[in-house]
């Protein structure tokens, strides 16, 4: 991943999107959710290494690949997440910003359920 075109491209298109946005407002939204876009998918491309060595560590630490699982989702929600909200805000919609926030929140929170209840498992085994 090369941070330094991510950044390039980042500060080209705000720029872009600021001369826009003085001639025609829509228009420089798309071009803020363009580079959004296109910024995330060099992050993704880029992150399969990671996601194979957190792999190759939890198996070698033995820890059960499901909760692994579950936090990479969670981490993709929490990101995908707070991309989709700055959108919103940048366009000036906060309200619809807060409702996408809470939206991730709920989602995290359904993609534990299975990490809640092996803990709530294990809590109810060390009880009884």
């Amino acid at each position: 991943m090369n941070i330094f075109a991510i950044i390039g491209t980042g500060i080209i298109a705000a720029a872009i999107s600021a001369v826009l946005k003085r001639f025609g407002g829509e228009f420089g939204l798309f071009v803020s959710l363009a580079a959004s876009l296109l910024i995330l998918y060099a992050v993704l491309s880029a992150i399969d290494p990671l996601t194979e060595l957190i792999g190759e560590l939890a198996e070698a630490s033995g820890t059960d690949s499901a909760y692994i699982a579950v936090l990479m989702k969670a981490l993709a929600v929490c990101v995908i997440t707070q991309l989709a909200a700055e959108s919103c805000r940048d366009s000036g919609e906060g309200a619809i910003a807060s409702k996408i926030e809470f939206a991730g929140k709920t989602a995290v929170l359904l993609i534990s359920v299975p990490l809640f209840s092996a803990i709530f498992g294990i809590v109810k085994e060390l009880i009884l």
